[in-house]
This record gives C-alpha cells, sequence and structure tokens, in this order.
C-alpha cells in the first residue's frame, strides 16, 4: 500500500482511493533574491528541473524562453540554487520543505507559488487485495471535512507559505468601491438634510426678521429722528477731523469769523479758543492776500468763483500757502448771512513745484538762470526796454583754457571752475543783471537800460575780475575770459537774434587783444566761414579714405647756422590744403583748433608725420640736425604731456634726440611752474627746448633762467623793421646779449633781406631762418636740395 500521484503513476496494477492529501508546486530561490515574487517572473531565468517529473515538461512548454538545468534528484535541484548556479528550481511544498530541513538549506526560501493543488495523493492498494482496497476507502469516506484538513495540516507542518495577496486585493478594491458608494450616498444624504435644515432656518429667520422689524418700526422711526437732529455735530466732528491739511471756517458778512475748525491749532500753531474776530486780521502782506476782500464780495454777492490762494504765517513764522474755497450761507429766508470755506493747505506741493520750476529753469551746479529761461527772460527784458524807448546790451562770455582744465583735471576741477566763475560774475554785478550759465563754460548777461559805451567798461571789468587765479587742490589754475556783445536794437529785435550775433562778437574776442568785441556784420559772415572751417578741420582729422589725397601735410623750413650759413635743422609746419575751400592759413586755422580742442588731435597728428619722415631720414644715412616741432599752449596743461609726447616718439622709432620742441613765451607763463616741471622732463629725455617769439610775452627774468630752453627765437615782428627802427635793434642786441649770458643760443624768425642778415651776424646771432634762406618745402623739395636726393 502506497500514497501515490495516480496521474502521474502509470501503475495498471493498482487500485486507488479518492485522493486524500493535496499538494502544490511552488519555486525555491536563494533567500536574498527579490527578482522572482511569482511565476511569470521566471521568464529568462535559469531553472533546475529534475528528470522525468511530469510538471518539468509543462513548465518549458509554457516558458520557452527559460534555461532549463536538468538533474537526477530533488537534491541536485536544490544544490544548484543554493549554489548560485540556478536561480531558482520548482518543487513539491511539502518535498520543499523536507529538503530544507533535512539539509540545512538556510539561504534557500519559497518565492512564490508556481501552481495551487496540482497533485493529489491517493493510497495505491494492488489489485490482488480489492477487499482491502474496498476497506480503506470506507475509512477515508468516514473522514469528516476537519478531519481531512487536520491531515493536510499534518502533512505540510511547520512550510512557511509564500503569500498570495491577488484575493485579499480583489476584496480589498471590491470593499473599497462599496465604502465609496455608501459614504457617497451618505454625505448626499447629508446634504440634502442639512440644506433642508437651513432652508427651513431661513424661512424662521425671515419670519422673525419681519416681525421684528414689524414690532420695531416706531422705534427705528424714533432713532432715524434723532440721527438727522445730531447731523450737524457730525458734520462738524468730520470737519474737525480732517486736521492735516484743511480748515474749515465760517465768517459773517462783515467778515467776522465765527466757527475755525481745531486743525487750525494742528497745522498753524494757532489756539482755536479765542480766535474770533475779522479774517482779514490774520492774513500776511502777501500780495496775494491783497485780492482777498475783493473775492469776499464776489462771493457773497453769489458768484461762484474758483478756488483762490491766500498766505497765513504759522506760530514759528514760517509761510503756508492755502487753496481757499468759499460759497455764501443762507439763512431760513434765503438771506446771504456770510462765507463757509475750506482752506486746503498746499504749502508741501507748492514748495515741490518751487523745485520742479528751478530744476527746469535753473542751472544746478551755479544756480544762475538756464539757457531756456535767460532767452525768456532777455525778450521780457527786450519787450521793456523797447517800450520805455531804452536800450539794451547782452555780454556774451566765455572762459579761456577751460576745456583744458577739465581734461587734465578732471570734471570736479571744471565744476569748481564754474562755480568759482559764477560767483566772480555775480559778485561785481552785485546781482543787479540777469546772469546765465548759457552752455559748458559760456555765460550770457543781460543788461537792460545799458549803452554801448557802458556795456564795453563792463565787459572789461569782467575781463578784470578773472586775472586773479582760481586755487583747486593746491593747483593753481589761470582762467581768463573773453567777451561778445550784441546791442539792441542795432543788432538784433528778439532773444535768439542777440544771443546769436553776441556769439559771433565772442569768436572775434579771442583774436583781439582786449578779449573785447562788438558785434558787426563782417563778423557774422567771417564766423559763418569759422564754422566751416571748424567742421571740415575735424573731418580732415579723422577721415580713414586711403582712397583720397591728404588734406593736411607737413612742410619743412630749413634753419641756418650763422655766419657760415650752414644747415642748423629745420622746423616742421603743418599745412592743409581742402578740395573745395582751397589752401587755408594755419593761422585761420590753428585757433580754431585751439578753441574746439582739436588742437591736441592735431598735434599727435603733426609729432607722428615728422616722426615716420625723420625714421625715414635716418634710414637713408641723412644728417637733418634737430626738427623743431611747435607744441601748444594747450598741451602744456597736461601734467602728463611729457611722458605721452615721449611714448609716441619712442614707438615710432623716432629719438628724442632728434627733435627741439618750440613754446610761445605766453604759453610758458600761464602756468610757469608746471610748464618748467613738464620741460625738465623733456630735457632730461634729450628733447631741446625753444622758446618762440621771444619778446612778445611778459616772461619774468626768474623764470627764464630757470627754464631747460637751449634756444631763445626772436619774433618776426622786430626783424621786420629791423634796419629802420632803432628800438628793434636795441630789443635784438639786448635779447641776444642776455641769452649768450645765460647759455643760451639765439635764433631770429622772419629773415628776408640781406641787411638784416648782416646786422645779425654782427651782433653775434646763432641762427636765422626766414624766406631770405628758403619757403616752408615740402619733403621731396628738401630730399633734393639738402641731401641730394
Amino acid at each position: 500500500m502506497w500514497l501515490i500521484n495516480k496521474h502521474s503513476c502509470g501503475c495498471p496494477a493498482y487500485l486507488f482511493t479518492t485522493p486524500i492529501i493535496y499538494k502544490s508546486l511552488v519555486i525555491i530561490t536563494q533567500e536574498h533574491n527579490h527578482h522572482i515574487t511569482n511565476r511569470d517572473d521566471i521568464a529568462n531565468k535559469t531553472i533546475a528541473l529534475v528528470k522525468g517529473y511530469q510538471y518539468a515538461d509543462s513548465v518549458g512548454e509554457e516558458f520557452p524562453n527559460i534555461i532549463p538545468v536538468y538533474v537526477d534528484t530533488m537534491r541536485e535541484a536544490f544544490e544548484l540554487v543554493a549554489a548560485g548556479q540556478a536561480d531558482a528550481t520548482i518543487s513539491f511544498l511539502a518535498a520543499a520543505n523536507y529538503f530544507q530541513l533535512k539539509y540545512a538549506y538556510n539561504d534557500l526560501k519559497i518565492a512564490a507559488f508556481y501552481e495551487k493543488h496540482n497533485a493529489n495523493e491517493a493510497i495505491a492498494v494492488s489489485k490482488t487485495a480489492p477487499i482491502l482496497a474496498s476497506i480503506i476507502q470506507k475509512g477515508i469516506d468516514s473522514l469528516t471535512s476537519q478531519q481531512k484538513k487536520a491531515l493536510n495540516e499534518v502533512w505540510g507542518a511547520n512550510i512557511k507559505i509564500p503569500k498570495d495577496y491577488t484575493e485579499l486585493i480583489e476584496f480589498a478594491l471590491l470593499s473599497g468601491l462599496l465604502m465609496l458608494l455608501l459614504s457617497i450616498w451618505g454625505l448626499q444624504a447629508k446634504r440634502h438634510n442639512r440644506d433642508l435644515v437651513k432652508a427651513n432656518q431661513n424661512a424662521e429667520a425671515a419670519n422673525s426678521a419681519l416681525n421684528d422689524l414689524k414690532d420695531n418700526l416706531q422705534q427705528l422711526v424714533a432713532e432715524r429722528t434723532q440721527q438727522l437732529t445730531q447731523s450737524e455735530n457730525r458734520y462738524r466732528g468730520l470737519v474737525e477731523s480732517l486736521e492735516d491739511e484743511y480748515i474749515f471756517y465760517q465768517h459773517d458778512t462783515r467778515g467776522y469769523v465765527s466757527y475755525v475748525s481745531p486743525s487750525l491749532t494742528h497745522i498753524l500753531g494757532h489756539p482755536v479758543s479765542g480766535k474770533g474776530g475779522f479774517y482779514h486780521q490774520f492774513l500776511t502782506d502777501s500780495p496775494k492776500n491783497q485780492k482777498v476782500a475783493k473775492y469776499v464780495e464776489r462771493i457773497l454777492q453769489g458768484e461762484n468763483l474758483a478756488p483762490f490762494e491766500i498766505e497765513l504765517d504759522d506760530t514759528k513764522g514760517n509761510v503756508h500757502t492755502f487753496e481757499v474755497l468759499e460759497r455764501p450761507m443762507y439763512d431760513d429766508n434765503n438771506e446771504c448771512i456770510g462765507c463757509e470755506g475750506i482752506a486746503h493747505d498746499v504749502t508741501a506741493r507748492k514748495q515741490q513745484q518751487d523745485k520742479l520750476f528751478y530744476l527746469s529753469h535753473y542751472d544746478d551746479l551755479t544756480g544762475l538762470v538756464n539757457r531756456y529761461y535767460f532767452k525768456k527772460l532777455l525778450d521780457d527784458d527786450i519787450d521793456n526796454c523797447k517800450k520805455m524807448g531804452q536800450p539794451l546790451a547782452l555780454l556774451f562770455l566765455d572762459l579761456t583754457r577751460f576745456k583744458v582744465i577739465n581734461d587734465n583735471f578732471g570734471h570736479s576741477a571744471g565744476d569748481y571752475i564754474l562755480n568759482q566763475a559764477a560767483a566772480r560774475i555775480q559778485a561785481h554785478l552785485n546781482n543787479d543783471f540777469i546772469v546765465s550759465r548759457f552752455a559748458g563754460d559760456k555765460f550770457c548777461i543781460s543788461l537792460p537800460n545799458t549803452r554801448a559805451a557802458d556795456a564795453n567798461l563792463m565787459a572789461i571789468e569782467l575781463i578784470e575780475a578773472f586775472q586773479p587765479h582760481f586755487e583747486f587742490l593746491e593747483q593753481t589754475i589761470i582762467i581768463g575770459c573773453r567777451v561778445g556783445i550784441s546791442l539792441f536794437p542795432q543788432d538784433g529785435l528778439n532773444a535768439d537774434t542777440l544771443i546769436s550775433h553776441a556769439d559771433s562778437a565772442l569768436y572775434e574776442a579771442k583774436k583781439n587783444p582786449a578779449c573785447v568785441a562788438f558785434c558787426n556784420k563782417e563778423m557774422a559772415s567771417y564766423n559763418k566761414k569759422r564754422h566751416v572751417i571748424e567742421q571740415n578741420l575735424s573731418k580732415a582729422l579723422f577721415v580713414n579714405d586711403n582712397s583720397l589725397p591728404p588734406q593736411l601735410f607737413t612742410v619743412y623750413q630749413p634753419l641756418m647756422s650763422l655766419p657760415e650759413c650752414q644747415l642748423a635743422g629745420f622746423e616742421a609746419l603743418v599745412r592743409w590744403e581742402h578740395p573745395e575751400l582751397g589752401v587755408i592759413s594755419p593761422g585761420e586755422f590753428i585757433p580754431i583748433a585751439e578753441d574746439t580742442g582739436l588742437i591736441f588731435t592735431l598735434s599727435h597728428w603733426v609729432v607722428n608725420s615728422v616722426c615716420e619722415q625723420l625714421v625715414e631720414w635716418h634710414q637713408q644715412g641723412f644728417d637733418f640736425k634737430r626738427v623743431s616741432v611747435n607744441i601748444s599752449a594747450l598741451e602744456l596743461m597736461n601734467i602728463k604731456f611729457a611722458e605721452e609726447l615721449l611714448s609716441m616718439v619712442v614707438q615710432s622709432g623716432a629719438q628724442p634726440s632728434w627733435f627741439k620742441l618750440e613754446i610761445t613765451e605766453t604759453a610758458l607763463m600761464a602756468i610757469p611752474e608746471q610748464a618748467i616741471e613738464i620741460l625738465q622732463k623733456l630735457t632730461r629725455a634729450d628733447f631741446e627746448v625753444a622758446i618762440d617769439d621771444f619778446g612778445t610775452g611778459y616772461s619774468s627774468l626768474t623764470y627764464l633762467k630757470s627754464l631747460p630752453a637751449s634756444t631763445l627765437k626772436i619774433d618776426q615782428s622786430f626783424i621786420r623793421n629791423l634796419i629802420e627802427s632803432s628800438e628793434d635793434q636795441a630789443v635784438i642786441k639786448a635779447v641776444i646779449s642776455m641769452a649768450h649770458s645765460l647759455g643760451k643760443q639765439v635764433t631770429a624768425e622772419g629773415v628776408e633781406q640781406q641787411e638784416q642778415l648782416d646786422y645779425l651776424i654782427a651782433h653775434g646771432c646763432d641762427v636765422a631762418q626766414g624766406y631770405y634762406f628758403s619757403r616752408p618745402i615740402s619733403v621731396q623739395e628738401v630730399n633734393r636740395l639738402y641731401f641730394e636726393v
């Protein structure tokens, strides 16, 4: 008698009872394997299967992509899984438990069911003992379901069954859905009940409100009557609460103030008590207040006036501006009994308006009238002078060398100079006239009832007011001014015309030693041409079109040593030939370049041009001695000029020893200390320095002996009349003697006659230049005449 699976056993010699044990196939894996948690996870895995077992074939058919490893016994299958040579094996539940316990496979676990109740065990009895088989079957049939269950539990005792949550999940989902439906139904029922309750409550409340309204109607009417009685007090309280900006008041037809709101104390500081009196007693002497009486009279007559302004003083003496709106008051008989008004304190607003007016009409830096406002005030002055039959003069003033100061000392220095200049102008005029900072360093002054002679005198006095130097951060700054003058009605009948003509006169003043000039038609024409030259000079300096011939070029005038008349060097001079304007004289465009600031660009252009030419001559082996280059007075305002010039020369490949720098006597005396410091740096770098136009300025002998100059150049004005003028002869002899005593050479400019040359040689002059020897000539002529090329 055996306990056998009758389906798997193919033995016809046995009789089988009904099944009494139910078995399931399970999947065995290592304990730490979490990749197989259900039967579908064995796909693509290595599975150990026992040969001859029916389920082994069915596994391969259902999962054709597994990797089967066939073994002879179940123990071998367990060994492969334990050794990690197979991912899992499939065995009956009880058998798996038996092997785990017997062979201590503690690192193996039952991961999942492969198939539940797929094999049933029955009792097999030999066909030779049918009676025994019948007895056993009857015994099995007599077992109760609980006994059968207990038998199966004994069979699978101590077996750890893998959990299968499918049925639980289905049950939980079904239960959850049912609970959700019940909850929805419950909420709807509650909401319906709540709506019914609320509707009942609303109905009851409405009925109660109707009943209350009905019951208290007489009381409500009484309360409303009381509110109307108290309306005046409420209005008064509202009025008195607006204490920051508004004052409410009432006065009778005589102007006696009967009521003032407490805000009077908050705004002006005056106590309300004891303020009875006539309103005009509280007004200041402001012109605005002179019209109040007429305004009140018109209001009492029933006229609706627009708000008007008054001024009142507070207890601290500060003036407050109020915007007042008044309306008449009437009694029961419609008779006017006075006025009631609202005074709005607009002081802060007026201050803001005044500030905006100042910003739009005055220069923020100097506090002077700006250009826009000055033109308006000038037109007003012109209209007044026209009505009175009086003349008017307009002064147009600008500062000399201001741009250089601004560029070299910074905008803070420029702002300081402008402020000080404005202060000097106003102090000199005693603030009697309108002064405007018109633009940049330009100022305009309107002089009503002033004739030409008086205007000229005032302009001269202003120029003298600028003779004392300015001090900025321990720097001595010398600034002058020039003045152009136009007159009404001769030069124009409106502000724009007078300003334009005064501006034209200013350009003429720059050429006048007195620095003052009046407007005339010729000057206006000249200034138009001057403007054209200014624009074209800028284009000539910055043009980059190589296809066009250069307008600016350099020429060279030879200097001859005396008495042998041998080449002593050259002076480099810039020339300008405009394609339309023709040849423009240096005396015409160089002052314009200085006025506009283009002189710096022009000077750099000349130095670079000369450097290129000297490098070329040096490479060709020509002995050109030293070449003189003129330096503008404005360059000496730049404290770093020496370093910048040296850098420019060195970078071009030239040498400082090839140059002699010519600086006018007037330029040196503008800022002598700084000029001497710059020239000392240049001479230490092997430049030579010559004082140009000597004798035309006012140089001090103290400065002259300390100047690091090797040469004094006598101005051609002394050479021109040398033969006829004993005074010029005396000056020349004195300069030559003084220069030699100081160890300096003397060069005479403008030599054109043999007699002049003879005189200079006879009195020991060292070098001469002028048309007698040669005009300024081109590079090609220099090569041909002096280097035999």
